[in-house]
């Protein structure tokens, strides 16, 4: 119990000489504070950037939106390559056969080409297949009726290693000699098609079919919040965008067909950390045209907060080199006006940390006053700049993304007096120890 009554005395004295010693100093006490005040409100601008960065991040994370387009059309093997043989009246059978093996020949020197799934397909097995892809009704309607030459020719079928580079392996099978045309098994249907009287796009009803086996799948991605998927009709999403555009501007999509845009999923995630991978899985599902999202957006604020940070540290270790030395300073003065005062008290035997805890105080004091005066500095500039942005009405939405004071300010208050006390401690420590040495 003595040893606290104790301390508590000692507290008491240095911080009433501590408060002397501010007094006394006058001037460069008013310095001390100016210089560590200014350091922590710089300090301070930069905390509440990345507070508002991470709170935009926070915001669009919590909205982010992925739109998964669901094709109409109908999708056919896309991965498989149909490489058809330009057609030759004037070749013999054994002619033919003898320019069949060597573009087979060619195409299994191809890079990026599935040796093992090159197949021959003639026109009119390929023509069978197709037929066989349409309901009783579709073939009725079918008017393509002449069956010794059909839509495509005889033809190679083959697969891809690396569906990425599908384009690039395209444009080499498209050089060998011999070969017409090289097409996706999507193009392949939209050439019979277009030579009847069928369409490429598929019924309402099976895109309704279509749209809930896509759902299904996304459900299953683990990452996704399966309680908050939501369906845009393509339809009306376009409709409402024509409504808001002037006549002039809707000059530019006549002609155009009402369900232009597909229907889409929006979804949520649960982890954005996960974005990229669980935008991939959405690219695997069957019948996905596309992938909407704004990523980009959030990884351009995150390296801005990497940025901040960065610019932060260095312009704190600068003010804080200036402020420890000010304070310094500023105890140097105290210690030397004291001086006589000091040697006579260490030789009558006070500890060390007797003699310093008043000069430590006073730079202590020094330090969370102007961790004081900087919080109010900083009330003051953000409430008018965020009255400054509410009176704008053109950027009226950017405050929707900033923090309210009352939600920084715990953080913020904190983290001014912790650096100010410390600045301040420091900087006495630093002054106090040598004028104590006698």
């Amino acid at each position: 119990m003595r040893v606290d009554i104790t301390m508590l005395r000692s507290i008491r004295r240095s911080f009433t000489e501590g408060i002397k010693g501010m007094v006394k100093n006058g001037l460069m006490t008013v310095t001390s504070l100016l210089v560590v005040t200014a350091c922590i409100f710089v300090f301070g601008v930069f905390l509440m950037c990345i507070f508002n960065i991470n709170y935009m991040t926070d915001k669009m994370a919590d909205n982010y939106q992925v739109k998964v387009y669901v094709s109409k059309s109908v999708q056919v093997e896309s991965d498989t390559l149909g490489i058809f043989i330009e057609e030759d009246i004037s070749l013999t059978p054994e002619q033919y056969e003898e320019k069949k093996k060597e573009i087979e020949t060619l195409i299994i020197g191809t890079e990026n080409v599935d040796i093992s799934s090159i197949e021959f397909v003639s026109a009119k097995d390929r023509y069978e297949n197709f037929l066989e892809t349409l309901s009783d009704k579709e073939k009725e309607s079918y008017m393509y009726e002449d069956t010794q030459h059909f839509p495509l020719g005889d033809s190679f079928s083959v697969k891809l290693e690396d569906n990425s580079k599908e384009i690039s392996t395209i444009i080499h099978l498209d050089e060998i000699v011999g070969v017409s045309e090289v097409l996706n098994g999507n193009e392949i249907y939209a050439s019979y098609a277009s030579a009847g009287s069928i369409s490429s796009s598929i019924t309402d009803a099976k895109y309704e079919e279509i749209k809930a086996g896509v759902k299904a799948k996304i459900e299953q991605i683990p990452n996704i919040d399966t309680d908050n998927i939501e369906m845009i009709d393509g339809k009306k999403y376009f409709a409402d965008f024509k409504a808001e555009l002037s006549e002039e501007e809707l000059q530019g999509f006549v002609g155009l067909p009402d369900d232009l845009i597909e229907d889409a999923f929006v979804v949520r995630l649960l982890d954005l950390s996960k974005a990229e991978e669980t935008i991939a899985a959405l690219s695997d599902i069957e019948n996905v045209k596309n992938i909407e999202n704004n990523r980009e957006l959030i990884a351009i604020i995150e390296n801005l907060e990497d940025v901040v940070k960065t610019i932060s540290i260095w312009i704190i270790v600068v003010f804080a080199l200036v402020s420890l030395f000010i304070i310094s300073n500023t105890i140097k003065l105290t210690v030397h006006n004291r001086r006589k005062e000091i040697n006579i008290m260490k030789y009558v035997g006070a500890t060390d940390s007797y003699i310093r805890g008043p000069f430590i105080m006073e730079g202590i004091l020094l330090g969370i006053i102007s961790a004081l005066i900087s919080f109010f500095i900083s009330l003051w500039c953000y409430e008018g700049l965020l009255a400054a942005i509410a009176s704008g009405n053109s950027v009226l939405p950017i405050v929707t993304s900033i923090a309210p004071f009352g939600l920084i300010w715990p953080e913020l208050i904190g983290a001014y007096l912790v650096m100010g006390a410390v600045i301040g401690a420091f900087g006495s420590f630093i002054s106090v120890r040598r004028y104590t040495n006698v």
